[in-house]
């Protein structure tokens, strides 16, 4: 199942993927990038086969050596923005030789990996044996049988739990965790704040005294379940329970919806979107902004109107906690058609993936949050401001598992939480709301 995560309009494609896949007539496949096939590092010659004793009268046939079939090279497809196509090639590259793989690889966009996902589906054509990307290619790959379980050899206990809990179904995990993305942010104008506020009360403040005729004191996305959730997490409360199942009517939820209420009071008047929040911010018309990696290198296209400052979410003061947002994951899939040799060297591949030198190109050259949790305290993770600040809620982050129940959810959440911010609901009458809709939303599930 895929949920609503930045940006969300590839989430829309993605959907449509499950949609017509059945229905729409057969199309023509994307047109494939150039590929490198990885040579398999050498190996010695094989033995000649045994000589055969002469026979007397008849000429000794010269030996023949022994011709070992090798299994065919492993197609990997990957979805990455076009400005880092070439470098996500060479690192798959890299990595590929390390494990002595031979592997295709073929880059393309979020949005041409999804189509080309499509077009094999309804021409009947083999689809690749490896995948690289989110937690929302999982869902969708998952849900079309077109992922087998992985059962890699590694401990899960050394990856962040947010995405390994992003890659587990029902008690299978279905990807190698690679990388982490989609973390939310605390970002500051410095031409209107000098310092970014480290507490929730701090924030309060600073924004409302930042609030003027011409500009903001914050923007966010305030009917965003995404947003709510980081609130939440700094509570102490979660989305779903130990069980799966939606636990939004609690003191947490309440809590965190008296905080949004207050920090909603230094935004622009209501209605008031993610997108024209986003579009302030860029402006110089808002101090701070709650927003994620996803549009960092847009805003860092505005140096004229934005001195961009990038810190850790703010703690909540009630409890300590920062908050922190539902960390997605980049995974490393499995096909189902792989077995024997071919199998093991997929899993070998992603096994070097999650090396501390491949996880450190991770970083300094995709600018994308390890996986590994020992690569959070690493120098190309601390020279980086935006990994730096997200490493800091990282281990405390919430995941987004391919789950029903968190749809249900987050739904809920988006149809109540505008209510509440409007005053058209109390704080605890939203919260019974959201749970009501979410259960009977995980009741149609099983209709």
């Amino acid at each position: 199942m895929v949920f609503r995560t930045a940006p969300v309009a590839r989430l829309a494609i993605l959907l449509a993927v499950l949609i017509v896949a059945c229905a729409a007539p057969p199309t023509t496949p994307t047109p494939q990038p150039s590929v490198t096939a990885v040579p398999r590092a050498s190996t010695a010659p094989p033995s000649p086969s045994p000589r055969v004793a002469p026979t007397a009268g008849r000429a000794t046939p010269s030996p023949v050596p022994a011709r070992i079939a090798r299994p065919a090279p492993l197609t990997l497809w990957a979805a990455a923005p076009e400005e880092r196509a070439q470098t996500l090639r060479s690192l798959l590259l890299d990595a590929a030789h390390v494990a002595g793989v031979d592997v295709v690889v073929s880059v393309k966009s979020a949005d041409g990996l999804s189509a080309d996902v499509r077009a094999a589906t309804l021409a009947g054509l083999p689809l690749p044996d490896v995948v690289w990307g989110n937690q929302d290619d999982l869902g969708i790959l998952q849900r079309a049988g077109a992922l087998r379980p992985t059962v890699d050899g590694l401990n899960v206990d050394d990856f962040l739990p947010a995405v390994v809990e992003g890659a587990t179904l029902r008690g299978e995990r279905w990807g190698t965790p690679v990388a982490a993305q989609g973390f939310l942010l605390l970002l500051s104008n410095r031409m209107l704040a000098d310092a970014a506020p480290d507490t929730s009360d701090e924030l309060i403040a600073r924004a409302r005294s930042l609030d003027g005729r011409d500009s903001y004191g914050i923007v966010a996305g305030w009917a965003e379940a995404r947003w709510f959730a980081a609130w939440l997490n700094g509570y102490g409360g979660a989305v779903l329970d130990a069980t799966g199942a939606p636990n939004l009517d609690t003191p947490e939820t309440i809590a965190a919806l008296n905080l949004v209420k207050e920090l909603r009071v230094a935004g622009p008047p209501p209605p008031s979107s993610y997108e024209q929040g986003a579009r302030l911010f860029r402006d110089g018309q808002a101090a701070f902004a709650i927003d994620g990696d996803w549009s960092l290198e847009r805003y860092r296209a505005y140096s004229e109107t934005l001195d961009l400052q990038i810190a850790p979410m703010p703690r909540v003061n009630a409890t300590g906690r920062r908050a922190a947002g539902p960390l997605g994951g980049t995974y490393l899939m499995y096909g189902p058609g792989l077995a024997g040799e071919r199998l093991e060297a997929a899993y070998r591949l992603g096994r070097t993936l999650t090396l501390p030198e491949l996880q450190d190109r991770l970083a300094r050259d995709l600018e994308l949050l390890p996986a590994l949790n020992a690569a959070l305290d690493r120098p190309e993770v601390a020279n980086k401001p935006a990994l730096a600040a997200a490493a800091v809620t990282a281990r405390d982050a919430p995941g987004i598992p391919p789950l029903d129940e968190l749809r249900c959810a987050w739904d809920a959440i988006e149809a109540a939480l505008p209510l509440a911010i409007l005053d058209d609901l109390t704080p605890a009458e939203a919260a019974a709301r959201m749970q009501e809709q979410a259960v009977a939303c995980v009741a149609t599930l099983s209709a």
